[in-house]
């Protein structure tokens, strides 16, 4: 799956880490920017005799072990510039991820993520689901996600592009350029247009 890693300009360092050591950040999801990450509500049958506290119990402690790092399957969004990549002025990984269980296309909805309660629903697979859900509004993100109880996930294809914002300061585009020339990587640079965002290919000659 292709998808892209959006910095800002201030996490360069973050950027580099990327393109050369091949691996991804997973944070602790209680530090992320939605207020209501990690949230969730049950349902189960009326008929139900098993009230299900100590299973909702479990999957908030499978819920407390796992990590997350989020990356778009888009790169041509406005708001994701605006948001992650400091107004344009920082850029976007490209990275073609593994075929892994702890990659989860986000489902937008409701706000709260919702479980459906069984006998043999099992917690850990419950706490997945709770952490690639999100509410509906965050829709434009598209998002897609790793879910780790490590702090790093290794990805095995080389960076190949990386698309850098049309107010990216001159020195720090230099930069990049020489890194992206010596790693053999495809570098682009945004253009805005009546049809949208473009990635303009950057030359190394």
């Amino acid at each position: 799956m292709r998808a892209y890693k959006f910095r800002s300009s201030a996490q360069i360092d973050c950027a580099l880490d990327i393109v050369f050591n091949q691996r991804l950040y997973c944070a602790d999801w209680s530090l992320l920017n939605d207020a209501v990450e990690g949230t969730f509500i049950y349902a189960f049958q009326s008929s139900a005799k098993n009230d299900y506290q100590k299973k909702v119990q479990e999957i908030v402690n499978e819920t407390k072990k796992l990590r997350v790092c989020s990356l778009s399957t888009t790169f041509d969004s406005h708001l994701l510039w605006a948001h992650y990549a400091s107004g344009f002025d920082g850029l976007a990984i490209e990275i073609e991820l593994p075929d892994s269980s702890a990659i989860k296309t986000v489902k937008y909805g409701g706000v709260f993520g919702v479980i459906e309660m069984t006998e043999r629903l099992d917690p850990k697979d419950a706490a997945e689901i709770v952490l690639s859900s999100k509410y509906s509004d965050w829709s434009y993100e598209k998002e897609v996600r790793v879910l780790s109880r490590e702090e790093w996930f290794a990805f095995s294809n080389p960076v190949r592009r990386v698309i850098v914002g049309h107010r990216m300061k001159d020195s720090l585009f230099k930069a990049l350029r020489i890194v992206c020339k010596e790693q053999n990587i495809t570098l682009n640079r945004t253009g805005i247009g009546d049809e949208g965002i473009d990635a303009d290919h950057i030359g190394y000659a």
